[in-house]
């Protein structure tokens, strides 16, 4: 089936296709069975980091499964469903199974004991432990978080950022995420250290915002143009911290870069797959990204109380439905590509399972509104 389900991929982005948006409800139930099927496939319980319309299903992912247990918890309380509760707890364990010694996460898919540790993925799994302790109360939850948090601190440089064990050994301002988390790791059980080394790096990353509120070091590597999906990363880690914080010097600058986008969307009618230091859009578009804004644009709503993130935040989550896979039941069904058109630059040919998550999030969000 393999050829086929490729070909009508690239078939439907020739022909510009779309699907025709139906309730909130129905695409949630598509994108969460989606994510089920996801657990299903590993040998596990993680969630495969994609499917490729090239070769099948990907081995587990840590990194995103550690985000996905607050998705599957939230769905959870929104639905009163036990299935997403148990696939939640489920996932939770095999994060626990998967830590390394050092108390770091590994990088990539099917992770072993010799694997690399990862800067990133370590932050986007301690979200998802920092979750299920508070879900279940299990204090082998907490218990791998604070090792996992004082390894992060560990191995930061003094300057604030990760430039080893990070993605390339490189430096990313989207490691804002990290912070979160460590900030996470701190309201639950307090910890001098990890409130500084959160500080120190939401300082480096606010060092790193232009004039014009891009970010520099926001792509995978220096020099390269960023996705909206690392854009969004460092907007929404910066917000989420000063949420946190309630310190306002946080909150602005994420809300600066937002509103940047707020109004390049007003321009574009939705945003682009990625931008450079100019703000000028590349001609595809990463829908992960799109989902994400659209959530930073509802927390920001929320806060300020301000109807125009409502509706530019509705804008986006209604364009996505429109790429939201409702046809042929199948490994695609309920999933959202990497890029549209399929073959562009962000996960060319896939499926990501973080973009489903972020849509679900963005559904779940704007129901609570």
């Amino acid at each position: 089936m393999r050829p086929v389900t490729l070909i009508r991929a690239i078939y439907r982005d020739l022909r510009g296709e779309r699907t025709t948006p139906r309730s909130d409800e129905e695409h949630l139930s598509a994108a969460i069975d989606w994510l089920y099927q996801s657990q299903d496939v590993s040998d596990c319980a993680g969630s495969a980091a994609y499917y490729s319309l090239l070769t099948g299903w990907s081995g587990p992912y840590p990194e995103t499964s550690g985000y996905i247990v607050p998705t599957l918890y939230d769905y959870a309380a929104y639905a009163d469903s036990r299935e997403a509760r148990e696939r939640a707890k489920k996932m939770g364990l095999w994060l626990l199974d998967v830590q390394l010694d050092t108390g770091a996460f590994p990088g990539g898919v099917n992770p072993d004991p010799n694997a690399d540790p990862s800067v990133f993925n370590t932050g986007q799994i301690l979200l998802g432990l920092v979750r299920a302790y508070d879900e279940t109360g299990d204090e082998r939850y907490i218990s791998a978080a604070v090792e996992a948090a004082n390894w992060l601190v560990a191995v930061q440089h003094e300057d604030g950022y990760w430039d080893q064990y990070d993605y390339r050994d490189e430096i990313h301002t989207y490691c804002s995420r990290v912070a979160w988390a460590l900030l996470e790791v701190e309201q639950q059980i307090g910890g001098a250290s990890f409130h500084r080394a959160a500080i120190n790096h939401l300082d480096w990353v606010l060092s790193n915002q232009t004039n014009e509120y891009w970010f520099n070091n926001a792509a995978f590597s220096p020099g390269e143009t960023p996705f909206l999906h690392t854009i969004a990363y460092t907007v929404r880690g910066i917000l989420e911290c000063g949420i946190l914080l309630d310190n306002d010097t946080y909150i602005n600058a994420a809300k600066r870069t937002a509103d940047q986008l707020f109004n390049l969307q007003k321009e574009s009618g939705v945003l682009a797959g990625a931008y450079d230091k100019s703000w000028i859009p590349a001609d595809f578009n990463c829908l992960t990204g799109n989902a994400q804004t659209a959530l930073i644009w509802l927390r920001l709503a929320d806060r300020y109380e301000d109807t125009p993130y409502t509706i530019a935040a509705d804008r986006e989550i209604e364009f996505l439905k429109t790429h939201h896979i409702l046809a042929n039941p199948g490994p695609l069904y309920g999933g959202l590509t990497g890029s549209v058109p399929v073959w562009d630059r962000y996960l060319r040919l896939r499926v990501p399972n973080w973009a489903v998550k972020f849509f679900i999030d963005a559904l779940l969000y704007r129901s609570d509104s």
